[in-house]
């Protein structure tokens, strides 16, 4: 029995041993993963941020960039300050969350992915798993984050939300249901125009009616019967219509040859060069004369020339003015038959001289011609 005991000894350390440096092994293995963090062992970087509300997020959550595990969640604590208003609350965040960032990115630390333009997220890890921090990385425009700075965070829906709003959903489509089982319990009943649409057996026979008179339409129509079947049917119809088409198909060759090779009146005006020559010959002189007409109303405008200063020389509107005015004084004066003028209109007593004066001329002349000799002596004297 002596013998044994040293050896048991021996082995029972061996044991001791062994498991010590799987116990080492596997801590070890832990550390490195990121899933055990062991006091001086990697160096870590605390990084704060704020929310409304944390909606069940427990210490110890994971903390993950862009999905992938970079740390945890070290502790929730409610801001020191107490916000003014609901308003001020939503805003700003309630809850401020303590992440301490251990982990690393092909190799190197992970905290440098994170910067100051970095955004903070509460997520759910699946539709029923737990809540975590999910980081968006930084880029160069943001500022590198040491530690215990602060990043900013984005409000996203809870799974509580996503439930309320599916339970809306599901209260909406009930009403949706409930107006749908009315609106064909109406329809069952004849009521409204779908109702009477399907129970109305008036409107079955004035629609069978008019399908009937349809179809004796399109016989009629197939028959050949009035004008209108006479146009389908008819074969003469569509003859003179190739005909016509024919026509004008020859009157555009005609043209087309005509103004290809400039022929006849229309490929003349086409093709001719005098046309076009005289043409903008006629165009030039019409400029010159459009021109001349401008240069001539500017000297009027000016008052240059006899016709600019009829309408601008204010001295000869006044001499006209004055003129007029004489004019109307002197044909009142003849109206009032004032002045020799207005004796002459007005006196019908010098008419009646005058119309006795040519009368007596008269007789005198008739008197001269039947006896002119006694109106005319010749006296002959002998020295």
């Amino acid at each position: 029995m002596p013998q044994n005991k040293p050896a048991r000894l021996s082995e029972l350390r061996v044991g001791l041993l062994v498991l010590l440096a799987l116990a080492i092994l596997v801590l070890v293995i832990f550390a490195v993963s990121g899933d055990l963090k062991i006091p001086g062992f990697g160096k870590t970087t605390t990084v704060r941020t704020e929310m409304p509300s944390v909606d069940g997020l427990r210490k110890g959550a994971e903390v993950r960039l862009s999905g992938k595990k970079i740390g945890s969640v070290k502790a929730i604590n409610f801001s020191r300050a107490i916000p003014a208003d609901s308003k001020t609350a939503a805003e700003s965040g309630n809850i401020e969350i303590v992440m301490e960032i251990d982990g690393t990115l092909d190799g190197r630390p992970a905290i440098e992915r994170i910067r100051s333009d970095s955004v903070a997220t509460l997520k759910t890890a699946g539709v029923l798993g737990d809540n975590v921090i999910d980081i968006t990385p930084g880029t160069l425009s943001g500022k590198a984050i040491n530690n215990g700075d602060k990043i900013i965070s984005q409000a996203q829906k809870s799974v509580g939300d996503i439930l309320n709003a599916a339970q809306t959903a599901v209260t909406n489509l009930n009403n949706i249901s409930d107006d749908i089982k009315v609106m064909t319990k109406d329809i069952r009943d004849g009521k409204g125009t779908a109702g009477k649409f399907l129970r109305d057996e008036d409107f079955y026979v004035n629609l069978n009616d008019t399908i009937l008179k349809t179809q004796n339409l399109i016989a009629a129509l197939k028959e050949g019967e009035g004008t209108f079947s006479k146009l389908i049917n008819d074969p003469q119809l569509y003859t003179q219509v190739n005909d016509t088409i024919t026509q004008l198909r020859s009157i555009s060759e005609q043209l087309n040859t005509q103004l290809t090779k400039g022929e006849g009146t229309l490929g003349k005006l086409v093709k001719d060069n005098e046309l076009y020559n005289k043409a903008n010959a006629l165009l030039a002189k019409a400029d010159q004369i459009s021109l001349k007409l401008d240069n001539a109303m500017a000297k009027i405008e000016r008052g240059e020339g006899n016709l600019g200063k009829l309408l601008n020389d204010e001295k000869l509107y006044a001499d006209a003015r004055d003129t007029v005015e004489k004019l109307n004084a002197i044909t009142t004066r003849l109206e009032k038959g004032e002045g020799t003028a207005g004796m002459l209109l007005k006196d019908d007593k010098l008419y009646n001289n005058v119309n006795t004066l040519s009368a007596e001329m008269t007789k005198l002349i008739y008197d001269f011609r039947q006896n002119p000799k006694k109106y005319l002596s010749i006296k002959v004297t002998i020295f």
